[in-house]
């Protein structure tokens, strides 16, 4: 998109917050605007044509949660005498109670109000973050730190977040160490591009290094992580290539050193900060396996080679094209999506505190055949044994089943459908849809990451029905899908949370010799995938 449309764009919203840029860059009031709400708002400077925000003095905020019990009082007794709506939500009733129908789910304007401090959330990813759009609704996005929001916050937990989204990109471009802040790309030796998309403008100072190409709906910006826009980071969630977690030496040789790295950097830049969990947390976003697994023996080019300075991941996987090692522990989806866990799984020994296991969640939903011992063995051999994921029996299953609503061909429902014109490599039923999650998929995925980082219940949360959230309208999906999604997250996460959080945020002064970036690989001549490349934004 041009310049100017990217100015119309910040300027079109109709309550007057802004839509490009870093969106969430202000917080929410809640029920009523009161004077103390007003003066306790975070407040926007404007320098140099470059918003910074400016957090309340904490003086501020105490009063505002005084203003707030004493609104909540007031609300309790206009409920007993009749009223509904807004106060209804303000006294903390769910929705049909205290004699008031507010609707089958909560807002984000209707939200109770919150003491909490808003958890602090930065997703660096692809487009399993940013959430390409279904093809009949191409501006309604399946955005995952949106999707997060509306859940959390429809639960009393306030959300700040931001997004680093680069399409098709590896965990390992979007390094610190990479992506130095103030760059001036339009000095040659700078060697980087300056960011403008749908949600990310030129003013807000973002660059990526040169030959890196995003989508207009990704939001690239590795300088969010160090620049703190809301103060200290209370989580960071890091999330690979699609396919890179299910390749063992490109785990080793990208994704451990991008944890290490984050993890860190985490440490090392907010020693005297106050976090909501003792500490800043790095968080790994297990993501999910192909409907029918990978159906190329060699791995596809990425669409982005830039992000893939050590050579694409065929590199990784010598000889694929005669040899079927690799391509046997992701055929089905079943193996893939074990391949996928272990992978990620590998970040809590290298810096990851914890493991959403979204990917784990999917075979759940889809009621999948169980894990062949053979395809776990030969997977947990190339890591040395069985690591955190051992004592799981896989796949995890949801106690109701009808729950498990996904099976077989319904399956086709968590992912993207691309339209009747697409041919899809991705199944052998004619299916129109790729691999990207569906408005099902990623409300699943948003439901995931709030029971396991809230470690509570996700059931009873509101769910996509064509809210506005951080200037993006989101997807709809019905009421019974939305209930499924939310007992399949909760059987999932809540009884194996030992298990997703028993990462360490300890990095020891050990340093691989492929941290320093130094390691160079030849990509095989000659690799041609039997079906068309996986070269869509991954």
């Amino acid at each position: 998109s041009s310049v100017s449309d990217q100015a119309a764009r910040e300027t079109a919203a109709p309550d007057g917050k802004r839509v490009g840029g870093h969106v969430g860059r202000r917080r929410r009031m809640a029920a009523v605007h009161s004077p103390l709400e007003v003066e306790a708002l975070l407040v926007t400077d404007i320098e140099d044509g470059a918003e910074r925000r400016l957090a309340a003095p904490r003086r501020l905020r105490r009063l505002v949660a005084l203003g707030c019990a004493l609104l909540s009082a007031a609300a309790l007794a206009a409920v007993a005498a009749g009223g509904g709506g807004r106060w209804a939500l303000a006294a903390g009733l769910r929705p049909g109670e205290g004699g008031a129908d507010v609707g089958a789910s909560v807002g984000l304007d209707e939200r109770q109000p919150s003491e909490e401090e808003p958890l602090k959330i930065l997703f660096v990813g692809n487009s399993f973050t940013y959430g390409p759009a279904d093809y009949r609704s191409p501006e309604k996005q399946n955005n995952l730190p949106r999707m997060f929001k509306l859940v959390a916050e429809s639960l009393g937990h306030p959300v700040d977040w931001q997004e680093d989204s680069i399409g098709g990109c590896s965990a390992y471009a979007h390094r610190p160490s990479a992506n130095p802040a103030g760059r001036n790309c339009r000095d040659a030796k700078a060697n980087c591009s300056a960011v403008h998309s749908n949600w990310v403008k030129l003013s807000d100072g973002c660059t990526v290094n040169k030959g890196i190409t995003w989508w207009p709906d990704s939001s690239p910006c590795p300088q969010a992580l160090e620049r703190k826009d809301f103060g200290a980071w209370d989580v960071v969630v890091l999330q690979d290539h699609s396919l890179l977690p299910s390749i063992p030496d490109a785990v080793k040789n990208y994704f451990l050193p991008a944890s290490r790295e984050y993890s860190r950097v985490l440490k090392q830049s907010g020693r005297k900060e106050t976090y909501r969990f003792g500490e800043p947390l790095l968080a790994s976003y297990m993501t999910w396996g192909y409907y029918d697994g990978v159906y190329s023996q060699c791995p596809g080019p990425s669409g982005n080679p830039a992000c893939f300075p050590f050579g694409e991941l065929s590199a990784f996987v010598p000889n694929c094209t005669e040899n079927r090692s690799w391509f046997d522990t992701v055929e089905t989806h079943v193996c893939q999506s074990y391949s996928l866990a272990r992978g990620y799984s590998e970040s809590l020994t290298n810096g990851a505190r914890v493991v959403v296991p979204a990917g784990l969640a999917w075979e759940a939903a889809r009621g999948s055949e169980p894990l062949p011992e053979v395809c776990r063995a030969t997977i947990d051999s190339a890591y040395g044994g069985p690591g955190r994921l051992a004592g799981l029996e896989l796949p995890l299953r949801v106690q109701n089943q009808s729950y498990a609503r996904f099976k077989g061909s319904e399956a086709h429902r968590l992912y993207r459908d691309k339209g009747p014109t697409y041919t899809s490599p991705f199944c052998d039923d004619a299916c129109h849809h790729d691999h990207h999650a569906s408005a099902q998929g990623m409300y699943l995925n948003a439901l995931v990451f709030y029971a396991t980082l809230f470690k509570s219940s996700p059931i009873g949360a509101a769910f996509p029905q064509g809210q506005t959230v951080d200037g993006m309208v989101l997807p709809t999906i019905d009421a019974a899908d939305a209930e499924a999604l939310q007992h399949i997250a909760h059987d999932v996460v809540l009884p194996h949370l030992s298990v997703w959080w028993s990462g360490s945020s300890y990095v020891g002064d050990e340093q691989s010799p492929d941290d320093s970036g130094s390691r160079g690989i030849a990509i095989p001549s000659g690799f041609r995938a039997s079906k068309p490349a996986l070269s869509d934004d991954i």
